[in-house]
Order: C-alpha cells, then sequence, then structure tokens
C-alpha cells in the first residue's frame, strides 16, 4: 500500500509539474488584439476590452510591456489617428496626430510614427504622454537603428520632366531633446539606391523601399525595393546593403504582403519569393533562405505546393503555413487552407505540426521564444481564431476566439 501510494504521488507531482508548467508559460503572455473594431488584451485566460467606440487597428506592444499605440478611426476605414493606452493606469490617450507605421524604439518608450511624409517621435516615460516633435521631413518610410539612436529612412524617387529621380536612403540623428540645432541638420545621406534594378530576366524602375531589417550581426540591411504602387502589389525585389553602405545586392523577387526575416542570432535571411498577387492564384510562392557567410542559397518548398509566411524557430528550423496550389476563388470555401510545417534546415526534413478539420487553415505562425510556445492564426478565410501550442505542434488548442483578421495581434512576454 505504501509503495503504491508514493507510485501514485510521484505521478500526480509530474503531472502537476508538467501541466503548470504549461499553464506558467501561457500566463506569461499577454496579447493585445482587435475585435470587432476594438481593442482587446489578453492575459492567461483573462480578455479585457479596452476601447469601446471607434474602430482599431495596428496594436503595437512597447518593449518593457507599459504601453500599446493603435491607430484609431471614427469610421472604420477613416483616416488612423494614434493613440496610446497605459496598461498600469488603464488610461487611453489621444496623441491628436494622423500617422502610420507605428515604431517603437529599441531602447526605450519613444513612439516613432509616420504623419505623412515625415517622422515624429513620442516620449512616454512616465504615466502620460510627454511631448511629441516632427524629426525627419520628406520620408516615405523609415526603421529605427539597431542602438535607438536614430532612423534609417527612405525617400522615394520623384518623377520630373527627363525622368525619374532615384530613392535615397538617409540616416537621421535622434537628438536628446528630439530637435536638430537647425532644420535639416540630423539627415545625412546614406546610399542611392540605383535604378533600375535587374534579376535575371526581371527589370524594375526603383521607385520607394519598405521598412528595414539589420541581420543579428547588424552588418547587413535588408529591404524590399519597390516600383510604382500599383506595379508593386506584383513584383517588388528584396535587397540586401551591407552597413558600410559599400555592397548592395538583388536577392529575388517578391510579391507586396509577403515576409521576410533574419535567423534569431545567425545571418540567414528567409523569404518566401514569387511574383503575383494572391488574387492572381495560390501558386509559385517559394520558402527561401539566403545564408551570407557561406553565400548558399535553399529553396524549400516542394513542386505544386505554396508557401504563405513563415517563423523561424531556432537558427536551423523554420515553421511555414503551406498548402496545395490552387487557383484564387471568390468563395472563400475554395481557397487553400494551409497546415503548418517544421523544416530542418540541415537536411531539409519537414515534419507536419498542425491539423486544422476540414474548411479551415493555419495561417500567420509565430514563434515566442521565451515563452517557448507556436501561435497561429486558425481561419475558415472568414473567422480567425488564435490557436496556441508547444513548440512541436502537441498540446494545441485555440487562446483567442474572433480576431478582426490574422495581423490585428502583437504579443508580449513578461520576462
Amino acid at each position: 500500500m505504501n509503495r503504491l501510494f508514493r507510485i501514485m504521488s510521484m505521478v500526480l507531482l509530474v503531472c502537476c509539474f508538467f501541466g503548470g508548467g504549461q499553464v506558467d508559460a501561457e500566463n506569461t503572455l499577454k496579447a493585445a488584439f482587435v475585435r470587432d473594431g476594438h481593442l482587446w488584451i489578453k492575459q492567461g485566460e483573462q480578455e479585457t476590452q479596452i476601447t469601446k467606440e471607434g474602430f482599431v487597428w495596428s496594436p503595437v506592444w512597447s518593449r518593457d510591456g507599459k504601453w500599446i499605440a493603435y491607430l484609431k478611426s471614427a469610421e472604420e476605414f477613416g483616416e488612423g489617428i494614434v493613440w496610446v493606452y497605459n496598461s498600469e493606469t488603464e488610461k487611453n490617450f489621444n496623441l491628436n496626430y494622423q500617422g502610420e507605421n507605428l515604431q517603437w524604439a529599441p531602447h526605450k518608450n519613444l513612439l516613432a510614427f509616420q504623419p505623412q511624409l515625415g517622422i515624429n517621435v513620442t516620449e512616454l516615460q512616465g504615466d502620460e504622454p510627454g511631448k511629441t516633435a516632427d524629426v525627419a521631413r520628406g520620408v516615405n518610410n523609415f526603421s529605427w537603428l539597431p542602438d535607438g539612436k536614430g532612423f534609417l529612412a527612405s525617400a522615394d524617387a520623384n518623377l520630373l520632366p527627363d525622368g525619374w529621380t532615384n530613392p535615397i536612403l538617409y540616416k537621421i540623428k535622434l537628438e536628446k531633446d528630439l530637435q536638430p540645432s537647425e532644420e535639416f541638420a540630423n539627415a545625412t545621406r546614406y546610399f542611392t539606391i540605383p535604378s533600375p534594378l535587374k534579376k535575371g530576366g526581371i527589370t524594375l524602375p526603383a521607385i520607394g523601399t519598405s521598412k528595414f531589417a539589420w541581420s543579428p550581426d547588424q552588418k547587413w540591411i535588408a529591404f524590399l525595393v519597390s516600383p510604382t504602387a500599383s506595379w508593386s502589389m506584383d513584383s517588388n525585389l528584396l535587397c540586401v546593403l551591407s552597413a558600410d553602405g559599400k555592397t548592395f545586392e538583388v536577392l529575388d523577387e517578391m510579391a507586396a504582403g509577403f515576409p521576410f526575416s533574419w535567423a534569431p542570432t545567425k545571418s540567414k535571411l528567409g523569404y518566401i519569393e514569387g511574383e503575383g498577387r494572391i488574387v492572381f492564384g495560390f501558386r509559385d510562392k517559394n520558402l527561401k533562405v539566403q545564408e551570407f557567410t557561406v553565400a548558399k542559397s535553399l529553396e524549400l518548398t516542394p513542386d505544386r505546393m505554396v508557401d504563405l509566411a513563415f517563423a523561424w524557430k531556432n537558427n536551423n528550423h523554420v515553421i511555414v503555413s503551406r498548402a496545395s496550389e490552387r487557383d484564387w476563388s471568390n468563395q472563400p470555401s475554395e481557397r487553400v487552407f494551409p497546415q503548418l510545417f517544421q523544416i530542418d534546415l540541415h537536411n531539409k526534413e519537414q515534419k507536419q505540426l498542425s491539423f486544422p478539420p476540414n474548411g479551415y487553415g493555419d495561417f500567420n505562425p509565430e514563434f515566442l521564444e521565451s515563452s517557448q510556445k507556436l501561435t497561429w492564426t486558425r481561419s475558415n478565410w472568414e473567422t480567425n481564431d488564435i490557436w496556441i501550442s508547444a513548440t512541436d505542434g502537441t498540446s494545441a488548442r485555440k487562446w483567442i476566439q474572433n480576431v478582426s483578421d490574422q495581423s490585428s495581434i502583437s504579443w508580449f512576454e513578461t520576462r
């Protein structure tokens, strides 16, 4: 009897340990998401509605989890006004600026955004927003520098009577008081993008850029170079620039809206190659990984398959949302319904991680490193739920029901 009691006690202890670990890991997660046009927060099993009027999109957590920046409009498709929410005091603040492209500094609570052509920065060091400063003009896109001391920004090409100019990249220094000593004094030219750009049989005029992504060693910068607006929906060129501005390389063609990102700690750039917007068909979208240290490129999508999104799990494993090729349909039930696969970059072994029911697909994988959790959106193209699992796809369960779309969620991991 005593022996049986000890065995059962041990089993119970183990179950509590692993079950508790699962719950504890999820309790460290916070998600800001949009449901029915309103901002919500979820932590553990508790959901809290933050806004009750207007229409919200693009929530983004600050680095310390104190603030959420978001865009809000009185009308569903109105101009976005920049708002911030203090999760400690539970108060919303209207910054009274139209804007887009919300980005938090990597080192402290400074919020940068774009009011049309330019960069504004708002201080959020206390419990209420501080001043907002106009720190740059003529900017079409930007990203924070890795050290948080300024920005890498692009100015689009312009059409003149004798043709197009070239897009130009600038480094913009952020002064301590957020104001340069004189107008435009904090901007220096960094690189002029050549035009037209060519890759294989593709030739595109260089008009503008995407945001910028630095490799983990900060030696390379990846970004898209785009032609005119309508053209860019179907075809852009993924480029890399060395941090010293001396080496520029065109890697591949990409359609608008498809991801590219660096591995966690290695100079490996993952991206989904292929031209043509999705409404032209779920075809010719291929996951590739370019390793810069050995000039090595991997093509990872099997024949007659299409990859829609991916996430790095670590330097050697990628998780991809993948489906069989198919034509576009205006009927949601006749579109593709992908599953999640894990790919080993050493041997190209591919393992299926998710098994959605008929009529549903798994989109937008995201790996949460601190919590060691895999998340994704399960959707039938009309309703969207957020799912969460262990890193190998086991213990999968619905975590948030009914989010507005596949990209209306921002994660914060309590450390």
